[in-house]
């Protein structure tokens, strides 16, 4: 036991480490904006974070080189989020960008699980160096904290095949090397390509260095920081709308087929059963939710304040949004709260369906919608036919029973917190029971933004400290897709 607290604190030393690091940037930062009251919080929070982590460093010390079992690879996972999330919050809490205690843990907790949720009235008040942190955390999240802990493991003479089992999305397994290290690094080379890419194409767009990376970052980590108030409305572009729109798709992609296609297998993108499906989806719903836009009477209003007419200025809006949800991103150019009913029914639909597994989307993910409709097909044809036997396939491939039993298990423990989670945020009072529910999918589902007074146009600011903790702890148990938390709360997880 001890010894696996030992190589449990290992990866924490070497994340807190990072974490350092880059506080210890945005210090540097706000020196070069004489943000010194700033500058002061974040390297304050470094050195606190050093000196914490100098002590697990010492403690963690052992000569024996043994992977870490599963048991406390669920541990580490739960553990680096939940520490992450607090460290992170710091910043935002000594400098005094944020009074309350709560309102700190619920920005981190959405920066780092990309759900992109905020508290936040006036963001384009606060310093700079509070807004680079913001983004950081966004990216740090977009890319994988855990991925990134299993790329450097080896290094600290551990094994970490079980961590990347736990933080896996989805319900298969794939792996791209045999080296599971390799595997992660190619994840991260892909990630800062296509963050590099999203920088020079904003920029060219016309953003500053500090705007394009905020932006790109969040896109591509499908979360949905803006350091503008009116998020990417702020912009009012068209080119803007679009090339983040191409990357909040890309982001909500399977990154191991991703890695493959770059590589030069683009039959293993043409072919993957779940990026078809989710495609055909964004085509079908973007259609008909650009029509409704384009029917409104006198035409639709934008974030911007602008009235937009045009069936181009319908389809340009009308898909953004709904890759914006669809892909967990939260981005908002409108606010659909004032669109057709017919178009809101469809943008609360595209809450429940998330993007690919394997990619930096939240939700349920288009896999396991996939895996329950053939199950579906198969039990009407079990009724036509009683005595047939029918196999499931996915991509080629048969899927067995206990996977769709565990899919099945994990949408009714979705629903189940889901709701539970809507039930404690309407104990506050300060909301509707649809607001209640919105605010739970936003967050479970790291879409971000609700409906109503939660809505895109709106903030979490307004809302109890219980009820921000309970929506601060939903995006830990979002990301990490359920299971992975309430496993630490069976008694037979416990036992030996």
């Amino acid at each position: 036991m001890i010894h696996q607290l030992r190589l449990i604190l290992r990866p924490i030393v070497f994340i807190n480490l990072i974490l350092s690091c880059f506080m210890g940037f945005c210090g540097i930062y706000a020196l070069i904006y004489s943000e010194h009251n700033e500058a002061v919080s974040f390297f304050q929070t470094m050195a606190v974070i050093i000196i914490l982590s100098a002590f697990f460093a010492f403690f963690s010390k052992s000569r024996e080189k043994k992977s870490i079992t599963i048991r406390s690879g669920f541990v580490l996972v739960v553990f680096i989020w939940v520490f992450t999330c607090i460290v992170g919050a710091l910043p935002y809490y000594v400098s005094g960008a944020m009074s309350n205690i709560y309102d700190a843990i619920f920005e981190s907790a959405s920066g780092f699980t990309t759900v992109g949720a905020s508290i936040l009235s006036d963001i384009e008040g606060l310093p700079k160096s509070i807004l680079l942190w913001r983004a950081i955390s966004h990216w740090m999240g977009g890319g994988g904290i855990i991925v990134l802990s299993v790329a450097i493991l080896p290094l600290l003479g551990i094994g970490g095949t079980h961590l990347m089992h736990v933080e896996t999305t989805g319900v298969t397994k794939e792996k791209l090397t045999p080296r599971i290290t390799q595997t992660a690094k190619y994840i991260w080379i892909l990630y800062l390509s296509l963050n590099i890419i999203g920088i020079v194409l904003l920029s060219y767009g016309g953003m500053n260095l500090l705007d394009a990376f905020t932006h790109a970052s969040s896109a591509i980590a499908t979360g949905g920081f803006s350091n503008k108030n009116n998020s990417v409305a702020y912009f009012s572009s068209a080119y803007i709308d679009w090339v983040l729109t191409v990357f909040m798709y890309i982001g909500s992609l399977n990154f191991l087929v991703l890695i493959k296609t770059v590589r030069g297998n683009f039959k293993s993108i043409i072919n993957d059963s779940e990026i078809k499906f989710f495609t055909l989806i964004i085509v079908l719903i973007s259609a008909l939710v650009s029509i409704f836009l384009y029917i409104q009477p006198n035409g639709f209003t934008g974030m911007d304040g602008k009235t937009y007419t045009s069936l181009l200025d319908a389809v340009r809006f009308g898909t953004f949004q709904v890759v914006s949800v669809i892909s967990t991103t939260g981005y908002a150019t409108a606010d659909y709260n004032l669109w057709h009913p017919a178009a809101q029914i469809l943008i609360f639909v595209l809450f429940f369906i998330g993007g690919s597994s394997g990619s930096t989307s939240g939700g349920i993910k288009v896999i396991r919608h996939i895996i329950m409709i053939k199950q579906a097909v198969i039990n009407i044809k079990s009724l036509i036919h009683p005595k047939g036997v029918f196999t499931m396939r996915l991509n080629g491939n048969p899927v067995s029973n206990k996977v769709v039993i565990t899919v099945v298990g994990f949408i009714v423990v979705y629903m189940v917190t889901l709701f539970v989670g809507a039930f404690i945020v309407a104990l506050s009072g300060v909301v509707t029971p649809t607001e209640a529910l919105g605010a739970m999918l936003g967050c479970l589902g790291t879409v971000g933004p609700g409906f109503g007074a939660l809505g895109p146009a709106s903030n979490y600011g307004f809302l109890p400290d219980f009820v921000k903790l309970t929506l601060s702890i939903s995006m830990i148990i979002g990301r990490l897709e359920l299971f992975t938390v309430f496993i630490l709360f069976s008694p037979w997880f416990w036992k030996k």
